[in-house]
């Protein structure tokens, strides 16, 4: 029978800001971390309620440090997933909160670091530690930006990947890289490489405001030998999950991209909560899952086959109330959700097994090439002859005439040879080709060996082994870590014993209590009497919070739909008056919905094969219409005429202008003459519209000098030629 086991909650409480000191911000957040409890007041109530208290799992205040948070949350898990379990640890919260400092945290100084980096240490420690065991180690980084799943660790880290969902393996992500890796640094790399293309912007709250939500993923596998002499193989998978903070607009200030990037991270959030309170809620046939690719890529960890830890971050100024009762609501429905955590032993799809085939195969075929046999360090090991010791005399003597023998044989044949005059040329070639074909030969097999060994040595150096003399503290290690958890676990019953033996005792009491007197035992229902109506009046405050709660959650869903139809109106609209219909329509047709991707996606395109046409009758190939017309015309080779298969006419513009049709005025003209005319002369006519016209019938009477030097006279006159019977046009007064 499968164990259950609830999803652990821890709450973190980060310190004002400087920003919120200056403002003149109220504290209204109190961490108990000996109770467990998170105490706040309520600074929207009636009165009935001052305080509201949470108890989760564990508790930090503003004073915890990334080391103690490490080791009362994400070890246990860690832990968990190198024997074999799924393991995953997400934070949740709102934006500014302190998510991605608790995830990641900073390398420099080394006690910031967060759990991302404190498990990458702790892994290859117990590795190292453990001598008799194989382990392989891959990791993938991935983010959900605008509901579009992207791999981080890829050089095309912005194309958009596929979910795909199959019944053995459950969701997973097509296409998505899965580094093997062997060291801390190596996980560093990549952590930092992933981070470098993740969606960050800066909004009012929070200059480095993540925009989407990443997952980065542990995949570790081990194999070892059993009492039975069988290899058995175990696979653990982590997910360490820095969800986007939900957010509102009006403290945001979101607009434009970083607008569009907050409705979609909130309506990520909204199914997030969705989906526990449906978990939590006995009643609910249906889990949606499939209504946002966060909770299906969460869906294992959710309910599933995985040991969940839930790191709720949440901040302490007044001004940010509402965000933070409502995270302190969803991490207090979230303890109860119960998953059915089981070791992977032996699955099918390990790379671990591939791995080990590999080896195995190559070392086979390195000693068949090299006429040997592989040692168990690895090393090819030849054939060697054994010398065979013969004791009985006759043997011997038979041996030593046979080898006589043999031996006056290989005489008499070297003395033919030397009686042989030399070889000829050509059997001298033959013989040295053969050699030179028999060296390239053994150069090449020299080569292929190199080469496989270099492939073996790869394949064994992925494959992680222990040290013998790291084994006995890591040994300690464990067992230390082990009784911690034992001592934990029985001070959190032992805390609850005493809770329930309180609640015991206190009802027994008010059963077994006697009244001196009448006035006494009505004085004491009173008050139990005022205390019942106090509690109901706390009940229907959270109620009502609660509504209210839910009623601003309702007015955002609705004011983020409004925008959606917004631009999706103004989408439809350019489409309807800058898209023709034909195109709309090939484009529709083009396009299918996706059950799997849960959107509209491109048909892929089935390409007709194209056929060879057949050949022309009496001709050896297929010809084209305009070679048969050069053959019928005479042409005797029109094999390279090519037919005019495109069309070349050009799309001439649409005409802007139209003819006039009607008379010019006298000015409009003149104007026309001025910009018809060739000559440059005209260009110096005068400007004066009011003077009257003067036209010269013998140009030689005018004084040319006067005319290019004019008196300081305001009055001119305008010169005009007389218009010959033959001219073409007006010409000038004079010529140059």
């Amino acid at each position: 029978m499968k164990r259950k086991e609830c999803v652990k909650v821890v709450v973190r409480a980060r310190p004002l800001q400087n920003k919120e000191i200056e403002e003149g911000r109220k504290r209204i957040v109190e961490v108990d971390t000996t109770r467990k409890e998170i105490i706040i007041q309520n600074i929207k109530g009636d009165g009935n309620e001052a305080l509201r208290t949470f108890v989760f799992d564990e508790v930090f205040d503003m004073n915890s440090q990334q080391e103690q948070v490490y080791h009362n949350t994400a070890l246990p898990i860690v832990e968990s997933v190198m024997d074999g379990y799924n393991g995953t640890v997400f934070a949740y919260g709102q934006t500014g909160t302190g998510k991605t400092h608790t995830m990641e945290g900073k390398n420099d100084p080394p006690h910031e670091r967060g759990i991302t980096p404190r498990t990458f240490d702790h892994i290859i420690k117990v590795i190292e530690g453990t001598p008799n065991i194989q382990f392989l180690v891959r990791c993938s980084f991935l983010e959900l930006y605008n509901e579009e799943v992207r791999d981080l660790l890829s050089p095309n880290h912005l194309t958009k990947l596929e979910l795909r969902e199959k019944p053995e393996q459950g969701v997973f992500v097509k296409d998505l890289s899965k580094i093997v890796v062997k060291s801390v640094a190596e996980l560093n790399e990549w952590l930092k490489a992933g981070r470098a293309n993740r969606k960050v912007g800066e909004t009012k709250m929070n200059q480095e405001s993540s925009r989407s939500h990443s997952i980065f993923t542990l995949t570790i596998e081990s194999s070892e030998f059993g009492a039975d002499q069988q290899q058995h193989i175990k696979s653990g998978k982590l997910n360490l999950v820095d969800l986007a903070g939900s957010e509102r607009q009006s403290k945001t200030q979101a607009v434009g991209v970083r607008f569009e990037e907050a409705i979609n991270i909130n309506l990520s959030l909204t199914t997030l909560g969705n989906v526990i309170t449906s978990l939590v809620d006995g009643k609910s046939q249906h889990i949606p899952y499939r209504d946002s690719k966060l909770t299906r890529l969460l869906q294992d960890s959710l309910g599933g086959n995985t040991k969940t830890v839930m790191v709720a971050n949440i901040g302490p100024a007044d001004y940010n109330f509402d965000e933070t009762m409502s995270t302190l609501r969803y991490a207090s429905r979230a303890k109860k959700i119960q998953n059915n955590p089981k070791i992977n032993e032996d699955p099918k799809d390990t790379m671990i097994r591939e791995f080990q085939e590999q080896i195995n195969k190559l070392k086979d075929e390195l000693a068949r090439k090299a006429g040997g046999v592989i040692g168990p360090n690895g090393q090819i090991q030849k054939i060697k002859e054994q010398v065979i010791e013969v004791e009985d005399e006759d043997e011997l003597t038979e041996l030593q005439q046979k080898a006589q023998k043999e031996k006056a044989d290989l005489e008499q044949q070297i003395m033919q040879q030397r009686r042989q005059s030399t070889l000829q040329e050509e059997e001298k070639k033959q013989l040295q080709l053969k050699l030179k074909e028999k060296q390239k030969l053994e150069h090449n097999l020299k080569k292929e060996q190199d080469n496989m060994q270099k492939k073996l040595q790869e394949l064994q150096e992925q494959l992680l082994h222990g040290d013998k003399m790291k084994e006995e503290s890591r040994q300690k290690e464990k067992d230390l870590l082990k009784a911690r958890m034992e001592l934990e676990e029985r001070s959190q019953q032992a805390r609850r014993q005493a809770e329930e033996l309180a609640k015991k005792e206190a009802m027994q009491m008010e059963q077994e209590q006697k009244y001196n007197s009448t006035k006494e035992e009505i004085e004491a229902k009173t008050q139990k009497l005022n205390n019942l109506i106090q509690k109901i009046k706390e009940l229907k405050s959270q109620s009502q919070e609660q509504t209210q709660f839910r009623q601003r959650q309702k007015e955002e869903l609705i004011e983020d739909n409004r925008e959606s139809l917004r631009q999706l109106n103004l989408m439809n609209l350019i489409i309807e008056h800058f898209i023709p219909e034909d195109e709309e329509k090939r484009l529709k047709e083009k396009l299918e919905f996706s059950e799997e991707q849960d959107d509209w996606v491109i048909k892929e395109y089935e390409a007709n094969p194209l056929k060879k046409p057949a050949s022309a009758f009496f001709f050896r190939r297929a010809i084209c219409n305009f070679s048969k017309m050069a053959i019928n015309f005479g042409d005797a080779n029109p094999r390279y005429r090519p037919e005019n298969i495109l069309q070349t006419d050009l799309d001439l513009p649409q005409r802007m202008t139209e003819d006039f049709s009607h008379e010019p005025s006298q000015k409009i003209q003149e104007v026309l003459n001025v910009a018809l005319n060739e000559d440059e002369e005209e260009q110096l006519m005068i400007q004066n519209e009011k003077q009257a016209n003067v036209y010269i019938e013998d140009p030689s009477i005018i004084n040319k000098e006067a005319i290019l030097n004019p008196p300081s006279n305001p009055n001119k006159v305008r010169l005009q030629s007389a218009i010959k019977k033959n001219a073409r046009r007006p010409q000038s007064g004079f010529k140059k």
